[in-house]
């Protein structure tokens, strides 16, 4: 004998010919996919970082320098701490596919006090934050074993002068501040296809729905050029 169905409030999941369930169903498991996405990326960096910092520590130059001994450990220390938090994120935002908690999350999302220091926001960057401390952390440590390390044992008589020194390092500062201007240049070149472009998006839209003789036509000649694969 079959159980009686129970109303759909009950059951937390509304009908499933609701539209808007429909869509808000489809937003969040697309936003719990790319989550997940995302936090599996920074775990394989910050296992590969792990093995990378464990290397330099294996070198006895650096493991005697107190500068580059101390800086590699707060490294792993925060590669460590940014694997474990993706892992729980992985874990518990597996779970966490229903619609409903969808809408309570969107509802938290949208209070009016939050904390600077603690709210939902900082919750979800916590992988990438740990993560990104352990790599300046782990620049450090490879700028302080350049520059604080000797090529040869100080036992050891030196045949190398210098400039023979001083050069190599030089050049390796170089590489590296070379490799951070690109990085300022990429981030500020990436932010521009964000909310900036979203916002360019909706006043050209706006403009062309202005009332006049040509506003749909303009319009849709732009949206038809743009979808003929033209270019600006």
């Amino acid at each position: 004998m079959s159980q009686p169905r129970l109303p759909w409030a009950f059951e937390l999941e509304p009908p499933a010919e609701s539209v808007a369930y429909a869509n808000l169903q489809k937003t969040w498991q697309a936003f719990i996919d790319s989550l997940l996405r995302e936090w599996k990326t920074l775990n394989i960096i910050s296992v590969l970082l792990l093995s990378a910092i464990l290397t330099i520590l294996q070198i006895e130059s650096a493991a005697s320098d107190p500068l580059t001994r101390y800086s590699a450990l707060l490294s792993m220390l925060c590669a460590l701490t940014s694997l474990l938090y993706g892992c729980i994120h992985i874990i518990r935002f597996g779970t966490m596919r229903k619609t409903y908690k969808g809408a309570e999350w969107a509802q938290e999302a949208q209070q009016s006090r939050t904390g600077i220091f603690w709210n939902i926001w900082v919750l979800l960057a916590m992988p990438a934050t740990w993560l990104a401390w352990s790599m300046t952390l782990y620049i450090i440590t490879i700028m302080a074993f350049v520059w604080r390390t000797s090529p040869f044992p100080s036992s050891s008589s030196s045949t190398l002068s210098s400039a023979q020194i001083l050069v190599p390092r030089i050049v390796i500062t170089l590489v590296l501040s070379l490799g951070l201007v690109y990085f300022v240049l990429i981030a500020a070149t990436l932010r521009r296809y964000g909310d900036m472009m979203d916002r360019a998006w909706q006043r050209r839209i706006w403009g062309c729905s202005r009332p006049g003789p040509s506003s749909f036509s303009s319009w849709f000649g732009y949206v038809s050029f743009l979808a003929s694969g033209g270019s600006l």
